[in-house]
Formats: C-alpha cells, sequence, structure tokens
C-alpha cells in the first residue's frame, strides 16, 4: 500500500507566520482605542471619587454646625473651597438635606448632603469626545445630640 503525500497550496508555503503589516495596524488600532478606553475609565473613577471626598467634607462639616442654615452654608463653603469647583461645567450642585431626631431638634438628627458635577468627556478622556457625563454622590452624617 502506497501512501500519497498531499500538500498544501502553494499560498501557504509562502506565509513564514510572520503579521503582515496590515495585520499590524488592525492591532495597533485596536491597543490605542483600549488604552484610550482605560484612561476615560480611569478618569471617571478618580472625578467619582473626588465627588465624593467632597460630599464627605461637606456633610461632616454640616453635622457640626448649629442648625440647618448653618449647615447649608458649611456644606456650600467646603464645597467652594474644593478643587471640584475647577473641574465641573456650570459649578456644582449642593442639596442639604435633614432628618431631625426622635424630639423633632437638630440635635440629635441626621444630615444629607448631595453633590453633583458634570463634566466634559474631553476632560475625561483626554482626547475629543463630545458629551459630558453627571457625578453625583451624597454622605449622610449624624448631628452631635450634645453639642451646642
Amino acid at each position: 500500500m502506497t501512501r500519497v503525500r498531499r500538500s498544501a497550496p502553494a499560498a501557504w508555503h509562502a506565509d513564514d507566520g510572520i503579521a503582515t503589516p496590515v495585520e499590524m495596524m488592525y492591532l495597533l488600532v485596536f491597543c490605542i482605542a483600549a488604552v484610550l478606553f482605560l484612561g476615560f475609565v480611569g478618569r471617571l473613577h478618580a472625578a467619582g471619587v473626588q465627588v465624593t471626598n467632597t460630599a464627605q467634607s461637606a456633610a461632616r462639616a454640616a453635622s457640626q454646625a448649629p442648625d440647618p442654615a448653618a449647615a447649608m452654608l458649611a456644606a456650600e463653603q467646603v464645597v467652594l473651597a474644593s478643587t471640584l469647583a475647577a473641574r465641573c461645567l456650570g459649578g456644582v450642585g449642593v442639596t442639604v438635606s435633614w432628618v431631625p431626631s426622635l424630639a423633632g431638634v437638630w440635635q440629635g438628627g441626621a444630615v444629607t448632603v448631595q453633590v453633583s458635577c458634570t463634566v466634559r468627556n474631553q476632560s475625561l478622556a483626554g482626547v475629543w469626545a463630545p458629551g459630558a457625563r453627571t457625578v453625583v454622590m451624597s454622605d449622610t452624617q449624624p448631628v452631635d445630640r450634645y453639642r451646642r
């Protein structure tokens, strides 16, 4: 019995396993897009962390205020003193709400501060990108019952 050896087409023999320049260009474009996307996601996360930290600081300052009106003023001052104002389009949004204690007074209750910031996608991506994203974070702090 004789074995017949089949050979591959001639075009297969010409390929010696090295990617062509066109295939390398596709790979390069994909890698650049992946790096830009990872940078975008990382900067969006950093913006969220910055808004969260500002909300926590503002809520802590508001909880140390003697009354709700002073709490609103204290929260706004903390937000304006942060570096967040320079990053946001149209300024930073601050909302203060509070829940009174069981006795219905400020002391012993809780104060919640919500901070919102609209960030351009271009500043997040590092290259031109249309649109904007709004990052909203809030934090709640207890108001000390014995503080006057």
